[in-house]
């Protein structure tokens, strides 16, 4: 409505008796009009200052003139349509110009006489109107005329401008960036141009031992690891991301919260009852003892349904189809000597069956005393059978990758698990885990941990290594522990950061009626799903 500031109207106000009133809109708030130098046409020749209406006191309204400024305008779109009135108003506003000039060396001349005698000068009487914005308020500004764009810009003789830049640039043609970009003509184009190919490179005549001695990793010393970068070759990827924050130190008593949390399934809200690893533990010994249901079966059932779930929620599954022209997605396995570190190649394999290329980082030191447990061992074969990648050093890896074309889009953890902790290894695993972990922070790629992230204890959820995984997954499977819990209590995680699954890997709920301790858990979580949701509350 701020656009009819200005008009000059004829009201017709409503009576009994109908009075009429003619005056010019000043502004217009809401319903209300505010009327300047409001004139009352019944003979009385009344004046006012202002007069405010509301909208309801008004029967009829008639425009009787225009702004100022837009009858200007008017008038000039009619001069602009003839050429010679365009012209004399171009000089007429040149000899204006030259005037203002003469005026403002007069002015100046004047004010530099007041200043002699110590006279004082108003605004108003110095030149200053060419650029009152500068010194003036914002109402002064407001009431300014507005600058005629169109106008002024038929001034500007552009073509003669290009002229003369175009004669005095000295410049080759094939000097100049468009050069460079064009290509040689072609009267035919070959038959794969404007043709979207599929990238290929050869993945099963890869050799990840091609790796000499000289380029094994220098490794670095645990503690030092988080006051530094990690100095060992790493992949290209990761020496461009800047070195990561320091993770995993422990969490002071005084931020440890005292709030009780508790987990619940996010489908109706009931509440899951969390373990021990102990007591996770006991329950998988009795299964395979009693119902004959092994941790190869066990791994099996939670491996495919995690490898359902990475497709479905991370990666995506448009990935995998036929229609994708670009390679196979490509993920990381972190798997330990250790259940998790099984269930983490079971998981790869199926990813690879489906169509996403797995490499597999094994956190074990053949010269180490402890042997590759058998479960890790078979899956180790099968997973290579089958066409994955196994590396056990950062320079394997690193030649991998350098082969590829695709990079690395996610990390399954499964070094560490509920049945084993980073803390208990010795040198070179010790630091070499301790290196691992950095690198996987600083490359910002998703991680799902599987039981609890890498370097937090598995019973009590406290940091007792010196660096942790900042997973943004976590899969408990058959039952989640009592230390996630721990986690987000002792500040190494928001319950927001973290996205927690549990998954079912085919206990028999007879087991939970085993032992007492066990009854709690004689629970239906999954009913025709394998797998759920859960939310820390």
């Amino acid at each position: 409505m701020s656009q009819f500031v200005g008009y000059t109207l004829e009201l017709v106000l409503k009576g009994p008796p109908e009075t009429k009133v003619k005056g010019i809109i000043s502004k217009i708030v809401d319903n209300s009009l505010v009327v300047s130098h409001a004139q009352y046409l019944d003979g009385s020749n009344k004046v006012e200052k202002e007069l405010f209406l509301q909208g309801n006191q008004i029967q009829d309204l008639k425009v009787i003139a225009l702004p100022q400024k837009k009858r200007d305008k008017k008038a000039l779109k009619n001069k602009d349509k003839q050429k010679p009135q365009l012209q004399q108003q171009q000089q007429l506003q040149q000899q204006q110009e030259s005037s203002k000039r003469q005026n403002y060396k007069v002015k100046e001349e004047q004010q530099q006489q007041h200043k002699y005698y110590d006279e004082p000068v108003s605004q108003a009487q110095s030149y200053g109107h060419e650029n009152e914005w500068e010194s003036a308020g914002p109402k002064d500004v407001k009431q300014l005329e507005e600058f005629d764009f169109a106008s002024n810009l038929q001034k500007f003789d552009k073509e003669s401008v290009f002229k003369e830049i175009s004669m005095n640039d000295k410049t080759k043609p094939e000097e100049r960036l468009v050069g460079h970009n064009k290509l040689p003509q072609k009267t035919k184009y070959d038959i794969h141009e404007m043709v979207l190919e599929n990238k290929k490179d050869d993945w099963d005549a890869i050799n990840v031992n091609d790796s000499s001695d000289s380029e094994v990793v220098k490794y670095v010393d645990a503690e030092e690891s988080r006051h530094s970068s990690i100095k060992q070759k790493t992949p290209q990827k990761a020496q461009q991301q800047t070195p990561p924050p320091q993770f995993g130190h422990r969490i002071s008593s005084s931020h440890i919260t005292n709030a009780t949390l508790t987990l619940v399934s996010s489908e109706n809200g009931s509440p899951i009852p969390t373990c021990s690893p102990l007591q996770l533990s006991e329950i998988q010994m009795m299964t395979s003892q009693k119902f004959g249901v092994s941790e190869d079966v066990l791994s099996e059932n939670s491996g495919r349904e995690i490898a359902r779930l990475i497709v479905k929620d991370i990666i995506g599954k448009f990935r995998i189809t036929n229609s994708n022209h670009n390679t196979p997605p490509l993920v990381l396995l972190l798997a330990g000597n250790n259940i998790s570190g099984a269930t983490a190649l079971v998981a790869g394999r199926q990813l690879f069956n489906h169509g996403v290329r797995a490499i597999t980082y094994l956190l074990h030191d053949d010269n180490s005393e402890d042997e590759l447990l058998p479960c890790v061992g078979t899956q180790i074969k099968i997973f290579e059978a089958v066409g994955g990648k196994t590396v056990k050093s950062f320079a394997q890896l690193e030649t991998l990758l350098s082969k590829l074309d695709s990079p690395l889009e996610f990390i399954l953890d499964g070094l560490q698990g509920f049945d084993s902790s980073l803390n208990d290894l010795l040198d070179p695993e010790f630091t070499e885990a301790a290196n691992l972990v950095n690198w996987c922070n600083s490359s910002e790629l998703p991680i799902m941990s599987l039981h609890v992230p890498s370097g937090l204890d598995a019973s009590s959820g406290s940091c007792d290594f010196n660096e942790y995984l900042l997973s943004k997954y976590i899969v408990s499977i058959g039952l989640p522990l009592n230390s996630i819990m721990n986690i987000y209590k002792f500040g190494y995680f928001e319950k927001h950061e973290m996205t927690h699954y549990l998954v079912d890997c085919g206990l028999p709920r007879k087991v939970f009626n085993s032992k007492s301790t066990f009854r709690k858990f004689n629970q239906q979580f999954f009913f025709d799903e394998w797998s759920i949701k859960l939310e820390a509350s």
